[in-house]
């Protein structure tokens, strides 16, 4: 069996989509060959362009391939797309966006035919492609070339772009693709090889979509089949390296490992974010920590490569008092990124950054209390502040977006951040957002009418991309148009957030600063630079001033702050002139914006520069399909 996976995942890292079968496989007694055949249009058009096209919305990576499927299919070479400048804002140099499409055509039709003639498709009888990110408008195009010149070869996709009705659809508008797997594709695909094989039917294979005798598209029932957390599986990736080393590319960038310890998300299986369709399966699933600590140590041996990307959709909590002390006990030299929530405790993150853990995305989203609670995020403001604030200080990068738009918000929200985001300069600002989607599987999607949703049908510049049937391009994408109730009101300005953020950006690449420094005899000092056009501003404290700000680091409720630093520090709460010292000293660091008065509490936001852990270089932005902007040379693009 061949597995293949397709633009535009990500070069920097091998599939483990793939990785994950093959192993499967094997223990079923088939043999199957990987071809990461990304990484070589990755080669051909340039690394960075390819990370530009790759970060947009999908209906135009889809179109740079599904227009060489619907050519010489239906004589429809799609270029109506050009008329609508999909590139939008989205494109740096808006002067090359139309010769940069114009170019792709003839590459792309080149990198096609050159796939289908260098490697041997005959020697397998089974195909594989795995479908994550924008992977349909190729997979599509080359299952036609293959099954054209190898009419016995039998295609099946699968993958999380094969998800719910997706899957479906996908067989009614493909001719050329024999069979769609709807869930984890570990649990059915051997069996599904063997069925080919001895010429069996499918009728009956959970979770799989496939076409009767007649051609009617069925797909059997999946019986909440999933992925327990006892299985093993052996990564190989020997297959990607090779073909780094063949392109020439192994020397020009930075691989990392992706490796999975969990499956589906245990916080949205109790309570889905409003907005969030990462997946159809929540159920959550953790790996033992054991096996997965052996199975990184075997791929930083076998590879070199000391970087892991983790796929799961959230940290597994029990990892904090297994996986990751037991990382640190053995003193690995290793980076990771995971995805957290943001309500963690100091304590935490320490042991997250003593186990290497020096990039997260921990689902931010939003720096208002109201907005928080209309996404069912389940957190507070100043625990997304505390994080940004706390990693900040162990040298832990976060990615995070700043989310507008939804329905229900109020002019409120976005004021109060436009007059909070200024405070923040020091801290990690976001490194992407804007308005929210609607994507298939999220509770907006699911349930709109509950939230003011009106539900439009699939993103309109998806029929540019799958000239099919309306109906069908409705099942067929993850993203959807939608417009909100008028009951819910006029649209609020956001333009004065989306302004503080620009100038966060600035100010944090400019080196932005508010530390605290404790110095000899229990004195402190907090230099204030977050305005970088001006000169830094300096505020001595005494040792009881310094006891306080330090007590406010984590936040203190404010009708109980006078009481709790009396109970913990009597003869400091005495120093500052007790509580009306205390209150007038807390005001003028609320007018100097030294705290902030957030969820009912007085917050610190300075860093302590005395436990500051060395800086590191930020993980590479083009690392995986994260929300960090990808850096583009435009000489490189022009090339």
């Amino acid at each position: 069996m061949a597995l293949v996976s397709l633009p535009w995942m990500s070069p920097t890292l091998p599939s483990i989509q793939l990785a994950t079968l093959a192993s499967a496989l094997r223990q079923e007694g088939i043999e199957s060959d990987v071809h990461e055949l990304y990484v070589d249009y990755g080669a051909r058009i340039g690394l960075n362009l390819y990370n530009l096209l790759g970060n947009l919305l999908g209906y135009l990576p889809e179109w740079v391939f599904s227009r060489h499927y619907y050519g010489p299919e239906q004589g429809d070479d799609l270029a109506a797309m050009l008329e609508q400048r999909p590139f939008g804002d989205d494109f740096p140099w808006p002067e090359l966006a139309d010769s940069v499409l114009a170019a792709l055509e003839p590459v792309t039709e080149e990198y096609l035919d050159d796939l289908v003639r260098q490697t041997d498709w005959s020697r397998y009888d089974v195909v594989g492609f795995s479908l994550t990110i924008s992977q349909l408008g190729a997979s599509m195009a080359v299952a036609r070339r293959l099954k054209r010149a190898f009419p016995a070869l039998r295609v099946v996709f699968g993958g999380s772009q094969c998800a719910g009705p997706m899957g479906s659809t996908i067989l009614r508008i493909c001719p050329y693709v024999d069979a769609v797997v709807h869930i984890e594709g570990e649990l059915v695909l051997a069996d599904l090889v063997r069925r080919f094989r001895d010429r069996r039917p499918l009728r009956g294979l959970a979770g799989v979509s496939h076409r009767t005798s007649g051609g009617e598209v069925v797909t059997e029932p999946a019986a909440e089949l999933v992925m327990g957390g006892s299985r093993k599986l052996d990564l190989d990736y020997d297959a990607y390296f090779h073909r780094l080393l063949r392109l020439g590319l192994a020397d020009k960038m930075n691989p990392w490992l992706p490796f999975e310890s969990s499956r589906g998300c245990w916080y949205g299986q109790k309570v889905q974010c409003t907005f969030c369709g990462l997946h159809d399966i929540m159920e959550f699933r953790a790996w033992d920590a054991d096996a997965v600590l052996a199975q990184l140590e075997r791929l930083q041996e076998r590879y070199g490569v000391a970087r892991f990307y983790s796929m799961d959709l959230i940290l597994p909590r029990e990892y904090l008092r297994t996986l990751l002390p037991r990382i640190a006990e053995r003193g690995h030299d290793w980076m990771f990124f995971y995805e957290v929530k943001a309500n963690m405790r100091r304590s935490e993150l320490e042991t997250l950054a003593a186990a290497g853990i020096r990039w997260v995305q921990p689902g931010i989203e939003s720096l208002d209390a109201d907005l928080l609670a209309l996404m069912r995020k389940g957190v507070k403001p100043h625990q997304n502040i505390l994080l940004l604030k706390w990693c900040h200080e162990l040298g832990i990068y976060c990615g995070w977006n700043l989310l507008y738009g939804l329905p229900g918000e109020s002019q409120a929200s976005y004021t109060r951040m436009a007059e909070l985001i200024p405070k923040l300069a020091h801290l990690q600002p976001p490194s992407g957002g804007g308005r929210f989607q609607l994507h298939r599987f999220s509770p907006y999607f699911e349930h709109p009418e509950a939230h003011g949703i009106q539900w439009q049908g699939a993103h309109r510049m998806y029929r540019y991309a799958f000239p099919i049937a309306k109906e069908d391009l409705d099942q067929l994408v993850y993203l959807h148009d939608f417009t909100l109730d008028p009951a819910l009101g006029e649209p609020v300005g956001t333009a004065a957030v989306e302004a503080a953020v620009q100038g966060w950006r600035r100010a944090n690449r400019s080196g932005a600063t508010l530390a605290l420094t404790e110095l000899s005899g229990g004195q402190g000092v907090i230099l204030d630079h977050r305005d970088v056009e001006k000169a830094p501003t300096r505020h001595p404290l005494n040792q009881a001033e310094t006891t306080l700000y330090r007590y406010l680091d984590v936040g203190v409720a404010e009708k109980l702050l006078a009481e709790r630093f009396q109970r913990d520090h009597r003869a400091c709460f005495d120093a500052l002139g007790g509580e009306s010292g205390m209150a007038a000293l807390v005001a003028r660091w609320l007018a100097d914006d030294l705290v902030i008065r957030i969820d009912g509490k007085i917050l610190a936001l300075a860093v302590h520069a005395n436990r500051m852990a060395p800086r590191r270089q930020p993980p590479p932005a083009d690392a995986a399909a994260a929300s960090e902007p990808v850096l583009v040379d435009r000489a490189a693009v022009m090339t």
